[in-house]
């Protein structure tokens, strides 16, 4: 297994970083000059507690109990017991890679060293992560202000010994799994309590992994394209680089370079445009085809362009708030001063998240709207309705068009921003609030939905090529395109007499996930 060393230089992280610890593929090293330094900002910390200074959630109450002292006999028990009273999240539980994630990126906002934990907290976490216990995390909980609150309880308490993990793919209490793990569990001092469930590093972790996922679907989605314009014996003109750097939005020109290398066939790279003639005549001629496709062809790079540009822009936004300081009170570490703020809202996530909320929904329409084009044979040039090889008798794809429409009405439902739903809560201390996890949770959930929309598409695309095969023999692929044919016909055959299409499905987005399709990427 790789490693990956936690430094004082802990900027050159990246996404990948944060999916390979998800998946379990890397270590985690602590290294020995970070603990030094998180010893140093310990050290302020523990000096303005003896002199009796005031600071918020370590000798006072928490939230709208601020003004409340707290006895210095009592600052550990303190932190303890915040723990427990947030420990009231509900529903399903997150999945390990989730886990694995927000575990890793607590380890990197806490070794920046303004959170003032001891250098052995680092050192727990990464030895959970290394050895493989799993906290059980509720989903439901946070409000994405002070951070992912309750979600983040739950792994803070599974350092103390407490709550319930999964360790050798069994669930146990936290105690056993220490004991099996030969880790000892973390007895809590003033502020590491309030520390590890300050920040956003649970809906961080979240959108990283969602977003890492929309961006392979992304170029599914694109590879489905390029198929349905095959199957539609629609025009490549439309692709033409000369329009799309005219308009010189990068992803519009991404979408039609990739479109085009799809398409093109190696005898004729250059042949994307091709010549019309007609006789002039005093009366109107009808041509056999339009010389223009419909929208959902002729503009795919630049309704979907759009969606290259908010992943990038998603990427930067992610990072950022992957490699903040998101805790407080932040203590300097060079200093000692104490600073009460508010860097645990997570608006940015949130508005980010929404986003790409959005830009999921737009691509499923997408979609819908070219099934809807080779599913009739009004538009389809020629393919039998519903791409049944023996219409009537067999009824073809209908039953999945019926589905994918349903999937589809069920993101556009699911994309409604969820920043906008503030509400006050907390004794009026968290008046407002950033429902940054929810932006996330709505993005994983509806992420899912989108693979099997672009599953179906795929599948139908597939079928409508090979019914175009059939309608003539001379009919050929793109070089790129018969690639990407060949790999979904290796996994699912062509549809002949009807059959459950469930498992076709199901096959189809699983390879898009493990990366087994001829996508361009």
């Amino acid at each position: 297994m790789h490693s990956y060393i936690v430094n004082t230089n802990i900027n050159d992280i990246e996404i990948q970083d944060i999916i390979n610890i998800s998946y379990g593929k890397k270590k985690i090293i602590i290294d020995d000059k970070l603990l030094v330094f998180l010893k140093q900002g310990r050290e302020k910390l523990d000096a303005n507690l003896k002199e009796n200074k005031t600071i918020y959630g370590i000798n006072t109450g928490f939230g709208g109990n601020a003004d409340l002292i707290i006895p210095f006999e009592s600052l550990d028990h303190h932190q303890s017991n915040l723990l427990d009273f947030l420990s009231a999240g509900t529903g399903d539980c997150f999945s390990d890679d989730y886990v694995r994630a927000s575990q890793f990126i607590i380890i990197i906002a806490l070794s920046k060293g303004w959170s003032a934990v001891r250098p052995e907290v680092i050192i727990l976490l990464a030895d959970h992560i290394n050895k493989g216990i799993i906290p059980q995390i509720p989903q439901y909980g946070s409000v994405g202000a002070s951070g992912d609150l309750v979600p983040l309880s739950y792994i803070a308490n599974a350092l103390c010994g407490k709550g319930t993990v999964k360790y050798n793919n069994e669930l146990m209490d936290a105690s056993k799994a220490l004991q099996l793990a030969n880790i000892d569990p973390l007895v809590l001092k003033s502020k590491e309590g309030l520390a590890l469930v300050n920040g956003t590093r649970v809906m961080s972790a979240v959108s990283c992994i969602t977003l890492y996922n929309f961006e392979n679907i992304y170029n599914a989605a694109l590879g489905a394209v390029a198929l349905v314009v095959e199957a539609l014996l629609a025009s490549r003109e439309h692709y033409d680089m000369r329009i799309h750097l005219l308009k010189n939005h990068p992803g519009q020109i991404h979408v039609a370079d990739t479109l085009n290398n799809y398409l093109k066939k190696n005898s004729d790279i250059k042949n994307i445009t091709s010549n019309k003639t007609y006789t002039p005549s005093a009366d109107i001629t009808k041509l056999e085809q339009p010389v223009q496709e419909v929208y959902s062809l002729r503009c795919a790079p630049q309704i979907l362009g759009v969606i290259s540009e908010s992943i990038e822009s998603a990427k930067v936004v992610i990072k950022r708030e992957i490699l903040s300081v998101n805790d407080n009170p932040l203590i300097d570490p060079y200093t000692g001063d104490a600073l009460s703020g508010g860097n645990f809202m997570g608006n940015h996530l949130a508005r980010t998240m929404d986003g790409i909320k959005i830009d999921m929904a737009l691509v499923a329409n997408h979609l819908h709207s070219l099934t809807a084009l080779m599913m009739y044979n009004g538009f389809s040039k020629g393919l039998p309705n519903s791409l049944s090889p023996y219409p009537g008798l067999y009824q073809g794809f209908k039953g999945m068009q019926i589905s994918q429409t349903s999937l589809v009405v069920w993101l556009r439902q699911e994309c409604s921003p969820a920043s906008i739903h503030s509400l006050t809560t907390e004794q009026f201390n968290q008046d407002i609030v950033s429902l940054g996890l929810h932006s996330a949770l709505g993005a994983a959930n509806m992420e899912k939905k989108l693979c099997d929309v672009i599953s179906m598409t795929l599948l139908m695309a597939c079928q409508a090529i090979d019914l175009r095969k059939l309608q003539n023999n001379n009919f050929e692929l793109s070089d790129k395109t018969l690639k990407l044919y060949e790999s979904i016909r290796s996994i699912v055959p062509s549809l002949q007499e009807d059959r459950r299409t469930d498992i076709d499905i199901k096959k189809i987005s699983n390879a898009i996930y493990q990366n087994k399709l001829n996508f361009i990427k």
